[in-house]
Parts: structure tokens; C-alpha cells; sequence
């Protein structure tokens, strides 16, 4: 392949530090900005909101610019946007630098995609793909448990700092090696059309599905890895490393995957997301001694292993049906992605709110039974790759 592919992941990985950095720091984050934990985690539903709001719109505006600028610009205003966050003298405040990171940075990944796709024959896409959401799985891996180490040391606010300093790499590298010269097919008429057209809603649907169940959960990362382990402050950086792990794991059997029928993979990895939510209830509720942390380790690496595993195989059949259009169905598939962890953010709120802790994990299983529904429902057009 291309040795330039390797330097897009970049981008991603600037992203996904960006977005998360700061989840396993929620309780100190509520406590210094006078805010409930609840409160604190709807961050990341305003970040992720503006993400879905911002992602197509910025396609459509932007379809006839030259993707490495686009990137290069991009990964500014992801840098930016950290540093705004750092500084940010309120909970307000921060929303709002949240909220302008989610809309601004929303081409992060569709453009790092779009680039991929174009510098590889059309039999190496799944692979070229799961290359670029590497860069997600690296921000799971390395970026966001280090932004949690760095934010029990130094304060919530170092976290961010930490992500600024990230983007400032990922901006340098792009801007020196990312392929040049990569202007996207002329957008054809109707290209929301073309987009959404086949089978490609389905696909999203279900993309949003799986990420509200997930991230019903993973949104209160801190305290769930709290009430199942015991673990606290920095340590909860190590359960987050096991996110990384998973969605490697993940993605290399994603690709691996995207020739099959993605009716039957797509539902087995829904029943993948369910049991391991039904299993997050069961370390909250019950006290399992020494089984406490592997247990939690383990189920953390299946869920995230399932649902990035989604991937390659999601975004191949995108490219395949949307043709011209590509660049517009990976952003509508980026914004149910980022819609996803918004809602499922707010979800997992609402019932912390109205129950307790620990019965996020029904509510993710019951979304990820719905994602399971959706996905029997495909046919034989979504394998048409």
C-alpha cells in the first residue's frame, strides 16, 4: 500500500484523544465545575451532536476543495478548539468550546477516509479503512488513558492540554507528508440521494444503534469502572486501555469480515454488544471478588472489539453504493457514529438520573437489541461490494 496511508490515521487519532480525553475524568470535572456527574458526561452529547449536525453540512459546503487542505485546516481548529477547552473559565464555556470542536472537527474522519479510498485499488479498501479508524482505536489505546493519567496528576484541564498537544503533531505530520494534490470526484446531482440510497440508510441506522448502546455505557466510563473494580483516580486509565485493545482486535477482523454477508455479521456483532452490557450490570451489582477487574477487562475488549469490527465492513459497502457520493455517505455515517455517543451519553444520563448506575447497561442492551432487529432486516443488496 501507499506508504501516505499511514500518516491519515493521524487525523483520527487527534480526534478521538480530543473527544475522549476527559471521560475518565468526570467526577473531579463535575466537582471543580460545580456540576452533577450526569451534567458533566452531557459534554460529550454536545461534542458529539455537533459532530452529527456538522459533519454533512461541511461535506456538501466543502465537496470541492482539496482534501489535504480541508485536513490540514481541520486538525488547526482540532487544536484550537483543545486549547479553548483547557482554558475555558466555566462549565458554559466548556460546553461551548465542545460544541464548536464537535461541529468544526466533523470532517476529521470522512476526509482521512475519503483519501484512503482513493489511494488503493478498489479490493483493498476494507483494509485502507480499517487503517484510517486505526487512528481510533490508537486514541482508545494510548491517547485517552494517558489523558487520564495526565488529568489525575495535573487536573482535568491537563487532559486537554495533553490533546491539544496531540492535534499539534497530527497538523505537523499531515501537513508535511499527507498525499498531495487529492481533489474529491465533481459531487453529483443529488448526492444526499445517492448517499442514502441501497442500502446505505440501513447501515447507518444501524452504525447509530450500535454506538448509543455502547456508548451508554462507555460515556460513564469513570464511574462504571469504579463501581465494577474498585479502581480509581489514574488507574482507571488501565480499564481504558482495553477499550484500545478491543477495537484493534476489532478492526483486524472487521476487514477481515467485509467479504461475508453482512447480514449475518453485522447481527452477530449486535449479540456481541448485548451480552456485554448485560454483563456491565452484573459487575455493578454483584460483588465478585477476584473477578472484578479481569471480568470488566474482558467484557470491555468484546464490546469495543464488536462494535469497531462494524466498521470496515459498514464503510466498504458505503463507498461501493455511493460511489461519486462517498465522501457525503461517510460523513452521514460519521455523524450516526458521533450521534450515537451523544445519545447514548444523554440516555445514559436519563437513567442515572432516573434509577441508578448500574441499569445503563439494560438500557444499552435493549438499543443494541434494536440493532440486532435492523440488522436481520438486510438483504442481499448490502453485499454488493
Amino acid at each position: 500500500m501507499n506508504l501516505r496511508l499511514y500518516i491519515l490515521p493521524l487525523a483520527p487519532f487527534a480526534f478521538g484523544t480530543s473527544a475522549y480525553v476527559f471521560t475518565g475524568l468526570l467526577e473531579p470535572m463535575a466537582d471543580d465545575l460545580d456540576v452533577s456527574i450526569a451534567a458533566a458526561g452531557q459534554l460529550q452529547t454536545a461534542f458529539a451532536i455537533a459532530c452529527a449536525v456538522g459533519g454533512p453540512v461541511l461535506a456538501r459546503l466543502t465537496g470541492q476543495y482539496d482534501r489535504r487542505m480541508l485536513l490540514i485546516a481541520v486538525m488547526a481548529i482540532v487544536l484550537l478548539t483543545n486549547v479553548a477547552s483547557a482554558l475555558a473559565p466555566g462549565f458554559a464555556t466548556l460546553v461551548s468550546a465542545r460544541v464548536a470542536a464537535g461541529f468544526l472537527g466533523a470532517l476529521t474522519v470522512p476526509l482521512a477516509s475519503m483519501m484512503a479510498v482513493g489511494l488503493v485499488a478498489p479490493e483493498k479498501r476494507a483494509s485502507a479503512l480499517a487503517i484510517i479508524f486505526a487512528g481510533n482505536t490508537i486514541a482508545f489505546l494510548i491517547g485517552v488513558p494517558m489523558g487520564s493519567v495526565i488529568g489525575d496528576i495535573f487536573g482535568w484541564r491537563g487532559s486537554f492540554w495533553f490533546a491539544a498537544s496531540i492535534a499539534a503533531l497530527a497538523l505537523a505530520a499531515i501537513a508535511a507528508f499527507a498525499p498531495r494534490g487529492v481533489l474529491p470526484p465533481a459531487p453529483p446531482a443529488g448526492a444526499f440521494r445517492l448517499a442514502l440510497g441501497g442500502p446505505n440508510l440501513k447501515l447507518m441506522l444501524l452504525t447509530l444503534l450500535s454506538f448509543i448502546a455502547t456508548f451508554t455505557t462507555v460515556a460513564f466510563v469513570g464511574p462504571v469502572v469504579t463501581l465494577s473494580t474498585g479502581l480509581t483516580g489514574g488507574t482507571i486509565a488501565a480499564m481504558q486501555v482495553f477499550v484500545g485493545i478491543g477495537s484493534i482486535i476489532g478492526l483486524a477482523l472487521g476487514a477481515r469480515l467485509a467479504a461475508l454477508p453482512a447480514r449475518k455479521i453485522l447481527a452477530g456483532l449486535a449479540l456481541v454488544i448485548i451480552f456485554t452490557q448485560i454483563v456491565y450490570v452484573a459487575g455493578m451489582r454483584f460483588e465478585l471478588g477476584i473477578l472484578d477487574i479481569p471480568l470488566f477487562a474482558l467484557v470491555t475488549m468484546l464490546s469495543a472489539g464488536a462494535l469497531f469490527a462494524m466498521a470496515p465492513v459498514t464503510q466498504v459497502r458505503l463507498a461501493a453504493s455511493a460511489g461519486p457520493a462517498a465522501t457525503v455517505a461517510f460523513a452521514f455515517n460519521g455523524s450516526m457514529i458521533f450521534l450515537g455517543q451523544g445519545l447514548g451519553a444523554a440516555l445514559g444520563g436519563a437513567v442515572i438520573f432516573i434509577f441508578s448506575l448500574p441499569d445503563v447497561g439494560y438500557a444499552g442492551a435493549l438499543v443494541a437489541l434494536a440493532a440486532f432487529c435492523l440488522a436481520l432486516t438486510l438483504t442481499a443488496e448490502a453485499d454488493r461490494i
